[in-house]
């Protein structure tokens, strides 16, 4: 199985970009007045002229309200809400792009051009104001969102200079930070955090981290609130499927690439048959699945995923969502054993919190 490199991104980016420099606010109209959230609420982007429009969409009535409209094309994009739901955030940027398993994916991303850049703004949900934020000076942001108190908080990874790897450790802000890798093959990095404040990025801590943790060694991760970059994941821990007339109507799916394994994936009501390619002791979710209704694998209408894709499953009362890992693009959403509703250009798709 080839590298998964979308993954390695998502936690450990290292391809430097240019950042982003601090603009005056896009001008946008008032957003309309906040519809009520049901089970069926979704949060999108979607190109809309020239730039991406952040919606909030009923998927079983179509009723559609415009957040904001955001000068930018909406490759790349991921989103975050803050948990009082007064403000957003919209990032777009190079590593949020779905990549294939192996071979060619079914729904291949365009290359980005030179001109594109890394960018992160800033939403007021009440008025649809949008603010393009720098990014965070050290490192590459790979994580964002919204703790607690409502704070937007930025975690980036630094690979360190040679010299400060033959030193095995790296000065920040007076302290020194030790790597402690003697031994092993892993790259030392370094993660910082920062919070958004008085309009500059402040940092709170650093730590020595690697390739393998990437952001993780960072305490405060566990305060960001709701991201796409977390509902699309495609991790999950496999659970085995002990039914044998189950697994023999899979055998005949069963594909040569790439490397794998049937198991069991449960989501609200839902219980799936999921083609999972190993990652560390989880499984990632490929396209290749089944919904299993009374002991039968039953092909899901719209589906159109294949085993050389990775996949993102969330559910949420009835309804299942599924799309394509990271980007969350494609995405096709269902209720039983009926598609109620899909979109081949919306990106970063998920429910809208409740």
């Amino acid at each position: 199985m080839k590298t998964l490199q979308h993954l390695v991104m998502a936690s450990l980016l290292l391809v430097p970009v240019a950042h982003a420099q601090e603009e005056r606010p896009t001008p946008t109209n008032k957003a309309a007045p906040a519809p009520k959230v049901t089970d069926a609420t979704l949060s999108l982007l979607e190109p809309a002229g020239d730039g991406c429009e952040w919606a909030q969409v009923d998927a079983l009535t179509s009723a559609r309200r415009v957040i904001a409209k955001l000068a930018v094309d909406c490759q790349g994009a991921s989103t975050a809400l803050s948990r009082d739901g007064k403000h957003g955030a919209a990032r777009f940027w190079r590593g949020g792009v779905s990549q294939p398993v192996v071979g060619k994916p079914t729904f291949p991303e365009k290359f980005p051009s030179p001109a594109f850049r890394d960018r992160l703004f800033l939403v007021d949900l009440a008025t649809g104001g949008a603010e393009e934020l720098p990014l965070p000076g050290s490192g590459e942001l790979i994580e964002f969102g919204f703790d607690a108190k409502g704070r937007l908080l930025g975690l980036t990874v630094q690979k360190p200079t040679p010299e400060q790897e033959r030193a095995g450790a790296a000065e920040v802000d007076g302290n020194k930070i030790r790597f402690g890798l003697d031994g092993t093959t892993r790259r030392p990095l370094l993660a910082h955090a920062f919070v958004w404040r008085e309009g500059a990025w402040t940092r709170l801590e650093v730590k020595a981290s690697d390739e393998s943790s990437g952001t993780g060694v960072l305490p405060i991760r566990k305060e960001l609130g709701e991201r796409s970059s977390r509902v699309l994941d495609p991790r999950f821990t496999p659970k085995e499927i002990e039914d044998d007339v189950l697994l023999d109507q899979l055998y005949a799916l069963t594909p040569e690439q790439p490397d794998g394994e049937w198991a069991a994936l449960e989501r609200g009501g839902y219980t799936l048959a999921v083609w999972g390619t190993p990652f560390g002791e989880e499984l990632l979710a490929t396209g290749l699945l089944r919904r299993v209704d009374k002991g039968k694998a039953v092909a899901l209408p719209g589906h159109t995923y294949r085993e050389n894709d990775l996949v993102s499953i969330q559910a949420r009362g009835q309804f299942l969502l599924i799309s394509l890992a990271d980007s969350g693009g494609h995405p096709r959403m269902y209720r039983g054993k009926k598609l109620l509703w899909s979109s081949e250009s919306a990106r970063a798709v998920t429910f809208w919190p409740k």
